[in-house]
């Protein structure tokens, strides 16, 4: 009841205004009480003082009929019986007062008018009556027979001599004159029992007569009295209970004590304080009747948004709108109300909707986990209704008590402390984070188990504090059967997973063979004679199949990666060789950009380090090849930074800066998320499949290293990566300066043609090793100038460096102007793989020395500076003449193989099927034996086994490539393992090809055919000859020569059918100098013969079969050098 507020403010303000009303009635009742006190204490005196008055005015009128009487003739003169007969008759009117009367003569002889005589001659008031004084008796005598006090007055009688005659004697009652007192209408008022307690006293303090209502008075207030009158006629005395009042009686010796009771006299304070607490309690419920109709009708509206609130509560939202008729604070709370419960309503409909219509059963908790909330899904799946555990259970009661348990004990385990399965349970899961999910068993109220799937969540107020928990759970039933069909089936799926493994390794090797194949022919196609159409439809061909070969590679790759089966190697590689590929590869996608491609890799780079060269190829090539494609304009600085050398391991540092697009910040979020690329607008005009940056960051991951970009939108990006690399321990018979740049003896002067900045300061430090003198010009116009000044060689330049995509180079005219300006200096250009074929279709006179593919890296510039001094050399030793090529053997000399083969019955059946087609055929039944015999004499091929007993294959063939690489000496492997990785062992170890057993005859044939026409293309010792021994100069040169002479075969025959024959014989001769140089003889010798067919007769097409031999023997020779060149990589990667 007390919980109203209207009753508490009710009471509160009633409390208030009765202390308020009960302090002002007792200050008043105060006030008056004192005032009361007075006057009924001045108003008791007053009585008691009339009451004495009254008493000695009642005495001396006795006195004076006394004296009348005594004064009567009958008295003074009468005989004796007249004297008695009148006092009789005075007697008797008198009435009961008198109680006698009687006349004494001198002698003291009393005669009464009853007829009694008493002797009265020895009583003092006697003798004071002769002696002429009237005398009242002080002390009455005692009580008559009716036990009635009484007292005399002696009066005398005088004579007509003026002499005492006799005493008149007078006896009255003082109960009969205390009776007259009270009749006098003066003292009406003692009839009041307030003051009826009266008593006379006579001096000595005795007690004469009290009144009938007199209380008894000690003789100790009596002393008091006597003491407090003496020199006072009147005197006041507190006694317990009550006042004494007392008041000598005039002209006697007695005296009037009253005694009020206290109760009595202040019963008017009693009233008083009656009537004050009457008027204050009548006036409190005065108040308290307004009070409540003032306070009635606000809280009555106060009632009702307290009603709607709690409606609110219970959750209806949808009650009608309080009324708003005063615009007071409650007026404006009602409103508040209303637009609270309308955006409620609003906000919760849903959400009620989303609640009870979920099929997910929903549980809200609070702190305690005492249930709050259990939606109807909840209700359908466990049986309980909401009344049932809403406030009363946890959702432990709800779970199985043994799954509780048991994750209980899991988690003490893990946390190393013990977790008791209650609610410590529960604290411990969310403990440290704001959500979580986990599998529990809830049990329905019929007893039925049932496995869900359970999300908890912390409900968090505006502070962060934790009000509660919500947790939404699904039953699994359906899921749990399936997860023990897989698990019953796992078996299976691991088998099966194996097979797919197996199967995508085969695949990735076996999808992007032909498809490189597809990209290899196309672009070799691209350099042939094409109509305009065909040109179109062969670079979509391009185009196309880089994009499958990249999404394929991507896919396979990222697939490795999510499957956990991605590895690396950790083989030795040169990392120049793996820039210069680099480059290569990218040349081809520059095209036509106005772009310029900066390698800059300093020259204190380890020659050898071991790592995975295909992995990092792949990121540097992602990284590089996205910068190309989100480029138009600018640069591509592609930079290598020796961070640290120490402990035989170097950190690297790979950066790809660019001037292209950019990536804004909301991209960047993300650029490593699998299929995701900046925008919709970048898939559709760039392309990609939004893997390659996600494999690169992972492969960097894998190798220790951290993916970082830098970008901003419309400037350009900057991808960097650091990784470390253990050092190589360098081979035995590897030459210290194989790699580093010859001796220079000759002073070198150097012009270059570059453009000035990013691309000079590059192009400076990589010749910064040979110690020349460099010279840049910033455009061609520059340089014609300055060689215009004297002769190339007279200004003492050995070589001319220029960049043919320089904004002021016009074509040919330029550049015949600086052929004919250069004088004996060598010219390098520098140019993309469109610029060169572009020389390929000049006259071999006015092409330059040499060529460098952009983007230039420091070995290719090496190898070309390097090769083409060895040339001004050798042409200073020869005058300027070819030496013939040396023959090893004459051209029809059968080819010899050496076939190492444990098995008998292999031996036979290969060596019947090589020797029916014409090889010679030896046979070593072990390794060693096969090393031996590769050291005593010459073979053409080697076809080696895998697995033999003592020294395998593997082994065998690392020794054979220590002194003989793989140009000199085929070695075909023949194992019976088909998986990718036995593949790739071999290849890795020297190997050139595989043969998969058993050994087919139309594959063997194919195989061994192929490598034994391709090692005799070329004299490999007496090639390393003329360049001193340099493997690495005389690979460039193989290089360059694969590039250059690419299509030469149909220029030539252009020039043939169109009888340009000088023309013709200039390429032909410089064909034969290069051959001569690479000591590739047939071609050497097809390119002497048919020279010499156009000096004798040129005119009747006698030139055509000697140029079918030359096409065919230079084909072979590009298609050597193409397979070497793929089998080399493979070769310098044995670890």
């Amino acid at each position: 009841m007390l919980q109203s507020l209207r009753l508490r403010t009710w009471l509160l303000l009633l409390v208030t205004t009765l202390v308020t009303s009960l302090v002002c009635g007792l200050v008043y009742y105060q006030t008056a009480q004192s005032a009361i006190r007075s006057k009924q204490i001045d108003n008791a005196a007053v009585r008691a003082a009339t009451q004495a008055d009254a008493l000695g005015l009642l005495i001396r009128s006795f006195l004076k009929l006394t004296e009348a009487d005594a004064e009567s003739y009958a008295v003074r003169y009468g005989d004796d019986f007249d004297r008695m007969l009148f006092l009789r008759e005075e007697r008797n009117r008198m009435g009961d007062v008198i109680e006698s009367l009687g006349y004494s003569d001198l002698s003291g002889r009393l005669e009464l008018t009853n007829g009694q005589t008493l002797d009265l001659s020895a009583d003092p008031s006697f003798y004071k009556a002769t002696l002429g004084q009237t005398s009242l008796v002080d002390s009455p005598t005692p009580e008559n027979e009716d036990g009635v006090r009484i007292t005399s007055v002696f009066h005398p009688v005088i004579d007509y001599r003026s002499q005492v005659k006799g005493v008149l004697w007078v006896s009255f009652r003082l109960d009969v004159l205390f009776e007259e007192l009270t009749k006098d209408s003066l003292l009406r008022d003692v009839k009041d029992a307030s003051y009826a307690d009266f008593s006379l006293i006579n001096a000595q303090g005795e007690v004469l007569n009290p009144s009938e209502q007199a209380s008894p008075l000690p003789l100790e207030q009596r002393q008091r009295i006597i003491t407090a009158l003496r020199g006072e006629d009147s005197a006041r005395l507190d006694i317990p209970s009550g006042m004494l009042f007392a008041y000598k009686i005039p002209d006697t010796r007695w005296s009037l004590v009253q005694r009020v009771s206290t109760d009595e006299l202040f019963k008017p304070l009693h009233a008083l304080l009656l009537r004050t607490v009457a008027i204050s309690l009548i006036t409190e419920l005065a108040l308290s009747l307004l009070l409540l109709l003032l306070i009635t009708p606000p809280f009555k509206r106060i009632e009702a948004i307290v009603k709607a609130t709690e409606e609110v509560a219970a959750g209806n939202l949808h009650i009608p709108p309080l009324p708003v008729e005063v615009r007071d604070e409650i007026g404006a709370l009602s409103a508040s109300v209303n637009a609270m419960v309308a955006q409620l309503r609003n906000s919760f409909d849903p959400l009620k909707a989303f609640t009870e219509q979920n099929d997910y059963g929903i549980i809200v908790t609070d702190t305690k986990y005492v249930i709050t909330q259990f939606n109807g899904t909840a209700q359908r799946m466990l049986g309980y209704a909401a009344e049932e555990v809403v406030g009363k259970m946890t959702p432990l009661q709800l779970s199985d008590q043994d799954d509780i348990e048991a994750k209980a004990k899991r988690l003490s385990g893990k946390l190393g402390r013990t977790i008791a399965p209650t609610i410590e349970f529960l604290d411990a899961m969310i403990s440290g984070r704001t959500s979580y999910t986990d599998e529990r068993i809830y049990m329905t109220k019929s007893g039925r188990p049932i496995p869900i799937l359970l999300s908890i969540s912390k409900i968090t107020d505006n502070s962060g504090s934790v009000t509660g928990y919500i947790g939404l759970f699904r039953e699994i039933s359906h899921e749990k059967r399936i997860q023990a069909e897989m698990l019953r089936a796992k078996e299976q799926a691991e088998e099966a997973n194996a097979s797919k493994s197996l199967f995508l390794a085969r695949m990735s090797h076996e999808i992007r063979t032909p498809i490189n194949g597809i990209i290899g022919m196309s672009q070799l196609m691209k350099r042939t004679s094409l109509t305009e159409a065909q040109l179109d439809y062969m670079e979509k061909i391009v185009s196309s199949s880089e994009v499958l070969l990249e999404i394929v590679n991507d896919i396979l790759d990222y697939s490795k990666i999510e499957a956990g089966k991605f590895e690396l190697d950790k083989i030795v590689f040169e990392p120049d060789e793996l820039f210069r590929k680099l480059g290569d590869t990218l040349s081809f996608f520059l095209g036509t950009r106005q772009l310029d491609m900066i390698f800059d890799v300093p020259d204190s780079l380890p020659r050898r380090i071991v790592g995975d060269p295909f992995r990092l190829e792949q990121v540097l090539l992602n990284l590089l090849n996205n910068a190309i494609k989100f480029t138009a304009k600018g640069y591509i600085h592609f930079r290598v930074e020796l961070i640290e050398l120490q402990d035989r391991r170097v950190l690297l540092e790979f950066s790809v800066k660019d001037t292209g697009i950019g990536i804004s910040e909301a991209q960047l979020a993300n650029l490593f998320q699998p299929f995701a690329q900046a925008d919709g607008s970048v898939s559709r005009k760039y392309g990609g499949t939004g893997l390659g940056l996600v494999i690169s960051d992972e492969i960097i991951t894998l190798m220790g290293g951290r993916l970082e970009v830098e970008s901003k939108e419309g400037e350009g990006s900057r991808f960097s990566f650091a990784l470390s690399f253990a050092l190589a321990k360098e081979d035995e018979n590897a030459s210290p300066a194989d790699g580093a740049v010859e001796e220079i003896i000759e002073p070198m002067r150097i012009l270059c043609i570059e453009r000035p900045g990013l691309m000079q300061e590059t192009l400076r430090n990589m010749l910064l090793p040979y110690r020349a003198d460099v010279e840049f010009a910033d455009s061609w116009k520059i340089a014609l100038e300055a060689l215009r000044g004297g002769s190339g060689g007279d200004r003492g330049y050995d070589y001319i460096f220029c960049n043919m995509e320089m904004p002021d180079m016009y074509g040919e005219e330029t550049w015949l102007r600086l052929r004919r300006l250069a004088g004996s200096a060598a010219i390098i250009s520098m140019t993309t793989p469109l610029g060169h074929n572009e020389w390929l279709r000049m006259d071999e006179e006015d092409r330059p020395e040499r060529t460098l593919i952009k983007p230039i890296n420091r070995r290719a510039l090496r190898d070309v500076v390097e090769s083409c001094r060895l040339e001004k050399e050798a042409k200073k030793q020869t005058g300027g003449k070819q030496a013939p090529v040396p023959k090893r053997r004459a051209a029809g000399d059968p080819s010899r193989i050496l076939l190492v083969e444990d098995h008998v019955i292999n031996q036979q059946i290969a060596c019947e099927l090589l020797g029916e087609a014409g090889y010679v055929v030896e046979v070593a039944s072990d390794g060693m034996s096969a090393i031996s015999m590769v050291q005593e004499r010459h073979y053409d091929l080697v076809l080696m086994d895998i697995h033999m007993p003592g020294l395998d294959g593997y082994e065998a063939t690392m020794r054979i490539r220590s002194s003989l690489n793989t140009w000199r000496l085929p070695v075909i492997a023949m194992t019976a393992n088909v998986r990718m990785e036995d593949r790739q062992r071999c290849l890795s170890v020297g190997m050139n090809d595989v043969l998969t057993k058993p050994i087919q005859s139309d594959v063997l044939f194919a195989v061994v055919n192929g490598w034994a026409r391709r090692a005799r293309q070329i004299d490999w010792p007496d090639a390393l000859t003329r360049v001193n021994g340099k493997e690495q100069i005389l690979r460039h040169m193989l290089r360059s020569f694969s590039m250059e002479y690419n299509g030469f075969s149909e220029r030539l025959e252009n020039k043939l059918k169109e009888q340009q024959w000088d023309s013709a014989a200039r390429m032909l001769h410089t064909l034969k100098g290069v051959s001569g140089n690479l000591s590739a003889s047939a071609v050497f010798l097809a390119a002497e013969k048919l020279e010499a067919i156009l000096q004798e007769a040129a005119q009747d097409k006698r030139w055509e079969p000697g140029f079918a031999a030359l096409k065919q023997a230079l084909e072979e020779l590009l298609e050597a050098i193409e397979w070497e060149q793929k089998n080399r990589l493979n070769y310098q990667n044995i670890t």
